[in-house]
């Protein structure tokens, strides 16, 4: 099958490459296109693959005004594929990238299916009502829609989805998540000692970003541990924003380690006692799952991406990431149950192993090609 690929977050993540990688393995033709501003570093770049086109085709200013920025994506589209060489068209998010699909749809009769991200939900439906018909039109022309996380879905469906579009739109709709690389299953930590640490010791991944809520996550814990005994926070991940790091500098107990190698972020992780991020909007959060693996309970934040695929209290606890009550309640909750939540992380892992999730995308290719 011919399929291109129209993803401007593997730009940030690589963690699509592990989608893109099995189906070259499985003989598919596969183009995948990423646009990116003039003004984007280069060193943050994680898009990869000989089926990759890294395109600067706009100007960082214009992301705030949709249609200059997608026209000049769409020109740049334009000239870099025949589409009559086409099957499908995988878009990976509904506005920005869904919004190209549909153009190669209407104007060149391609076929596409469309992922809903919760970074969709925020930005768009959520802040930018004079836009939610061109997210709708999207839906309606797409072959499928695939959300990443339930709570996705449920917001999208009870908030702005006409009732008399409901049900021909759900009909085209499942639900699939994101995987974590093969090296998290292959590395799973079954042999962790419960005993939990003093100071109780949590640990946090993630680019160093106002989004990832990391500066309040370290007044939230300093404030826990007034009442409850000390703490220390860890935080592995790249340094995007001086202005985070800088504040973080100023917690005694915020231990920062940079950017860590998956070698090294599975040291750190079975040092620690809880995983913890309530970060927002976050669509999926692989890092959860990643940390679970080594049967790490996990902090969550509530109404988010990863809330959706486990019951609370099962692998860990969502929490509103303003409320420091039940911040203190959740990690009394954690130490309380420990041994349990711990080996239930470790084996909830299963349900994200991308071979299961690529066989789902294969069955949607065949019915919509």
């Amino acid at each position: 099958m011919r399929l291109l690929h129209i993803n401007s977050y593997f730009s940030t993540s690589g963690l699509f490459s592990q989608l893109y990688d099995r189906q070259v393995e499985m003989g598919h033709q596969i183009q995948v296109y990423v646009p990116i501003s003039h003004q984007y570093p280069q060193e943050k770049i994680a898009a990869k693959g000989s089926y990759t086109t890294i395109s600067r085709c706009f100007n960082q200013i214009e992301r705030y005004v949709f249609p200059i920025k997608h026209n000049k994506i769409w020109k740049d589209l334009e000239m870099n594929y025949h589409f009559g060489d086409l099957d499908l068209v995988h878009a990976h998010s509904l506005f920005s990238n869904g919004w190209l699909a549909r153009q190669i749809y209407l104007k060149h009769n391609i076929p596409y299916i469309v992922a809903i991200r919760n970074a969709d939900v925020r930005t768009f439906f959520e802040r930018a009502p004079w836009l939610r018909k061109i997210g709708l039109d999207v839906m309606r022309d797409a072959q499928r829609i695939i959300f990443i996380s339930q709570n996705a879905y449920n917001e999208v469906y009870n908030k702005y989805v006409p009732p008399k579009e409901y049900a021909s739109l759900n009909e085209k709709t499942q639900v699939i998540a994101n995987g974590i690389e093969d090296f998290w299953h292959e590395n799973q930590y079954t042999k962790k000692i419960t005993e939990i640490h003093q100071p109780l010791r949590f640990v946090s991944a993630g680019k160093l970003t106002s989004g990832k809520r990391f500066v309040e996550l370290a007044e939230m814990l300093e404030e826990y541990a007034r009442i409850y005994g000390p703490v220390e926070l860890h935080i592995a991940g790249p340094s995007w924003d001086p202005k985070v790091e800088a504040q973080l500098e100023k917690y005694s107990h915020v231990h920062y380690h940079g950017p860590l190698s998956k070698e090294e972020m599975r040291n750190l992780y079975r040092k620690m006692d809880i995983f913890i991020l309530l970060s927002y909007p976050e669509t999926f959060g692989l890092v959860y799952p990643e940390a679970m693996s080594q049967a790490l309970p996990v902090i969550y934040t509530r109404g988010e991406g990863f809330d959706s695929f486990f019951k609370n209290y099962q692998v860990g606890v969502s929490v509103d990431r303003f409320n420091q009550i039940a911040l203190n309640e959740a990690i009394q909750y954690i130490c309380k149950y420990y041994p349990q939540i711990s080996k239930n992380a470790s084996q909830g892992i299963s349900y994200f192993k991308w071979d299961r999730i690529v066989k789902e995308y294969e069955k949607i290719y065949q019915t919509v090609s």
